[in-house]
């Protein structure tokens, strides 16, 4: 706090040695609530530096607890960590197997891993199950395909052809009014001499 800022305080009429004392006072004050503040920050700082060395007294134990392990404990930890490496062992060659049966197919390695479990027979038969399905819907879109192709009709329609031309006989071209006989006329200038 400065003169001018204990001089809003205290107001207009207050002199220097009033404005001076007050400011001794406050500073006073503050520097007590300073060093109260300092105190306590290192003391929890002390106190926080008993509690780092946690993970490090930690790790001590554990390897004090296996070091009083008993040979029994050993073992069916051992036991535990062998039966874990043969799981993951036994996963990856089903992973594997079943890669082979089901190489060339548009799978990704995620579809793969759907199928795989630690037991080789079930993944095998899974991946032998998906070919099959795969092989399948391939042959019934292909057969689908085939027969469409094959009985699409490739003859042209008639729709596209003038219909009294292609089939005028003389009898119906009497029938038409005066109008059409001229169009038919100009559209087939030989045409009388093929009508019946």
């Amino acid at each position: 706090m400065n003169r001018e800022k204990a001089k809003e305080i205290l107001g207009e009429g207050a002199t220097e040695e009033v404005i001076t004392n007050f400011l001794n006072n406050y500073h006073i004050e503050e520097s007590a609530k300073v060093k109260d503040l300092e105190t306590r920050v290192n003391t929890l700082a002390q106190e926080n530096s008993k509690y780092s060395d946690y993970d490090a007294i930690k790790k001590q134990l554990d390897d004090i607890n296996k070091a009083n392990m008993t040979e029994q404990q050993k073992l069916e930890q051992m036991k535990k960590e062998t039966e874990e490496n043969y799981r993951i062992s036994k996963m990856a060659v089903a992973r594997a197997r079943a890669k082979e049966i089901l190489a060339g197919e548009d799978l990704t390695d995620d579809d793969i891993e759907d199928l795989v479990s630690d037991d080789v027979e079930k993944t095998v038969a899974k991946a032998t199950r998906w070919k099959t399905n795969i092989a399948n819907i391939k042959s019934n879109i292909e057969k689908s395909t085939t027969e469409k192709l094959t009985n699409v009709d490739l003859k042209p329609t008639i729709s596209n052809v003038n219909q009294i031309e292609a089939t005028m006989t003389l009898e119906k071209f009497d029938n038409l009014s005066a109008e059409e006989q001229n169009k038919w006329l100009e559209q087939n200038p030989n045409g009388l001499d093929n009508l019946n």
